[in-house]
């Protein structure tokens, strides 16, 4: 009895069934691991990931060895590692959206591109795209925790996309397409298969990857644009413990509300945090109106989503899904794309434009806090006519923030705060 304390009822339930030949499982663990590792491997088992930041251990294991692993004191916790999903829909029509248009021409004016600025992504990886290459190569760094190749390469496409809306170039004068903060550059892990699907276990490992790259790279920004289904207390505790590791850096954190419905009560997951900005989709072909996709909060305590962003028909990078980056340790160059760009719609979309106007802040200084820029965001946003449980604080006007003198909002609102502490 003592020892079912430390299974997951998941897992219990799922083992007792005798469903799978071997358990994908995750595994927390107190100060030592290496007995576990070695029951593991001599069970036939496989070790996967350490996420030495968490105790944690993701492992391929039979029923007879987790039952054996179960009575180690070092074990004091086993749940079953769970799915992610890429917050994504494809769209096969053609009327798409450019993020460069009239609403962003203070880009334009103002000295203001995200230059230096490092942006962590969570995806199925970055094709090497000219948009993404020239002037300068913007992908600093790429870890692969799925194929462990050391090139680029995206079979899914998804990652290329996200990668092109925060700092694609536009190279192509015919399509007037380029990322928000363009100057910025990335470290990509691919977490994510072709399908567009990874495990909880691949994305705690990659956010303490992009952890172990922040001094390198100087990320200011973690964009996370999958959602993850789960309300279990066990696996909400490690992502609320690596995002507080994260935000003690100072590092924003960017998820999308996930794609479901745009009815009440549908966030889930970690896009329920406090520690995040989550953000929805909206449709911005004509009247500005929520995505019919797009996951909502509560009209009682959830104050999520945070805000909302363009996310419908929008036009970005396009990948070679069959590219191939390497072979026998060769890097193998890419051939011409036939379509540079493709269109796609969902709230990872949304979350990336963010993470790229984060960027753009950041560049003005390298020194705001979390609540620094949820200030910035929060004042100069604007609400659509529509419930507010389903857009948060509204979309961000992005000619106000940058237009803006910002440290005079900053030192206003540190003012306030001493009046209200004062009182």
């Amino acid at each position: 009895m003592l020892f079912n304390k430390k299974l997951d009822p998941t897992l219990k339930n799922v083992m007792d069934n005798d469903i799978y030949n071997r358990y994908r499982i995750i595994i927390k663990y107190g100060s030592i691991k290496n007995s576990i590792e070695k029951n593991i491997k001599s069970s036939k088992g496989e070790v996967l990931y350490n996420i030495k930041s968490l105790h944690c251990l993701c492992v391929l294991a039979t029923k007879r060895a987790i039952k054996r692993i179960i009575e180690l004191p070092e074990v004091k916790y086993i749940c079953i590692d769970d799915i992610a999903f890429l917050c994504n829909k494809n769209i096969l029509h053609a009327n798409g959206i450019f993020l460069d248009n009239k609403r962003f021409e203070v880009l334009k004016n103002k000295e203001v591109s995200g230059k230096g600025i490092g942006i962590g992504i969570i995806d199925s990886g970055v094709y090497p795209h000219i948009d993404l290459s020239t002037p300068s190569n913007k992908v600093k760094k790429f870890i692969d925790i799925i194929n462990g190749s050391t090139y680029p390469y995206d079979d899914n496409g998804h990652g290329t996309f996200i990668s092109g809306l925060i700092c694609g170039e536009g190279t192509n004068k015919k399509v007037k397409q380029h990322g928000i903060a363009v100057n910025s550059h990335l470290v990509m892990v691919k977490a994510f298969n072709k399908l567009g699907k990874g495990y909880i276990s691949a994305t705690l490992f990659a956010l303490e990857c992009l952890y172990n790259s922040i001094d390198e790279f100087n990320i200011k920004i973690v964009c996370a644009p999958f959602e993850i289904t789960t309300l279990n207390k066990f696996i909400l505790s490690l992502y609320d413990k690596i995002f507080t590791i994260l935000r003690n850096k100072n590092i924003i954190i960017v998820v999308p509300a996930g794609n479901n419905e745009d009815k009440e009560d549908t966030i889930k997951g970690i896009a329920l945090s406090d520690k995040v900005l989550t953000i929805g989709g909206i449709d911005t072909n004509s009247t500005y109106k929520i995505s019919d996709y797009s996951c909502c909060g509560s009209n009682k305590i959830l104050k999520k989503p945070d805000f909302v962003a363009a996310s419908d028909d929008i036009i970005s990078l396009n990948t070679d899904c069959n590219y191939i980056s390497e072979k026998d340790g060769e890097k193998i160059y890419p051939p011409p794309l036939t379509s540079p760009y493709t269109i796609r719609s969902g709230t990872s979309i949304s979350c990336a434009f963010i993470a790229g106007i984060c960027a753009l802040l950041f560049e003005i200084n390298n020194e705001f806090t979390f609540d620094d820029i949820y200030t910035l965001l929060r004042i100069n946003s604007t609400l659509i006519n529509d419930k507010k449980y389903k857009q948060g604080n509204g979309y961000i006007n992005i000619n106000n923030l940058i237009g803006t003198d910002l440290s005079s909002i900053l030192i206003n609102k540190d003012n306030k705060n001493k009046h209200k502490h004062k009182k």
